[in-house]
């Protein structure tokens, strides 16, 4: 199994546990001890406990005695013959089972001051996306729409481009990478399209593993040197993960708008609806 998160290990260790405690159950039950039984029962709930609701050092002294009276009920043969599965789990449930809740809670804590940090920035810069550190799709709805009334009002002298990068199979994507890595994922895609940006270009993400380039002034016959720029940068993104040279399918979409007639009647939701479908006809890379 390939563990990608802390919170994955921990669920794993977890389930380990129980099996382990279920195990010493069923020998408790062969031995005819309901003892022995209550005692187990009751270690991996004191793990819990000590790990949830104390001090982290208060719980490691507490875990530490319950390792201590497991080893001295195995040292001493009266309470080794009576007590042996209960004394097994005192020495190894509790003190396993506080040391994994203690790393939970670190987790969560991580988590919640991460939470708050990225509501702060977002409250601070409501146009940049938290993850990727583009403007998000706020910030391109308005871009949008000052284009758009640009070329309607400046036709002959004004232009822009819009190319969308997104990566397919998303579900997949996230599935083998994780969370985590599949936002460090999105954070190095995008340090990647802002090193090969040209000065007036914008780089945005909009969700889902799209990617917007604005590029103002670029018009429909020159927009493709956007589109191989990209293409033959791409491949570095993706060494970077270990990928397998299908796991990743990115998919690449342009439309450009430089005359009255086209924007006329065009609204912002069908500026990107069009660039949606554009980027269904267009496989740029399956790699690596």
């Amino acid at each position: 199994m390939k563990f990608r998160s802390v919170e994955n290990m921990i669920f794993a260790g977890m389930l380990l546990i129980l099996v382990y405690q279920y195990a010493l159950l069923y020998l408790s039950v062969i031995d005819g001890s309901w003892v022995n039984f209550l005692i187990v029962s009751l270690v991996f709930i004191l793990g819990l406990f000590l790990g949830r609701t104390t001090y982290i050092i208060l719980g490691s002294v507490l875990s530490f005695v319950s390792m201590s009276a497991g080893v001295l009920m195995l040292m001493i043969p009266y309470t080794r013959a009576m007590y042996f599965w209960a004394a097994i789990a005192l020495l190894t449930i509790t003190p396993l089972m506080t040391y994994l809740m203690y790393l939970l809670d670190h987790q969560l804590l991580k988590r919640k001051a991460l939470i708050q940090e990225f509501k702060q920035i977002q409250k601070e810069k409501p146009d940049v996306d938290v993850i990727t550190g583009a403007l998000n799709k706020h910030a391109l709805d308005k871009d949008i729409a000052q284009e758009l009334k640009l070329v309607y009002y400046h036709d002959k002298d004004y232009r822009f481009t819009l190319t969308m990068v997104k990566i397919d199979f998303l579900e997949n994507v996230i599935n083998f990478l994780g969370n985590q890595r599949f936002n460090h994922l999105l954070k190095a895609t995008s340090d990647h399209f802002n090193n090969m940006l040209f000065t007036v270009d914008h780089l945005y993400y909009i969700g889902t593993g799209r990617f917007v380039i604005l590029s103002p002034m670029l018009g429909v016959d020159n927009a493709p040197i956007m589109k191989r720029k990209i293409k033959s940068h791409i491949d570095d993104i993706a060494e970077k993960f270990g990928l397998a040279r299908d796991a990743l399918v990115l998919r690449m979409g342009q439309v450009s708008y430089s005359t009255q007639d086209k924007v006329q009647n065009s609204s912002v939701e069908d500026t990107l609806a069009q660039l949606e479908r554009s980027a269904e006809t267009d496989i740029v890379k399956e790699y690596m």
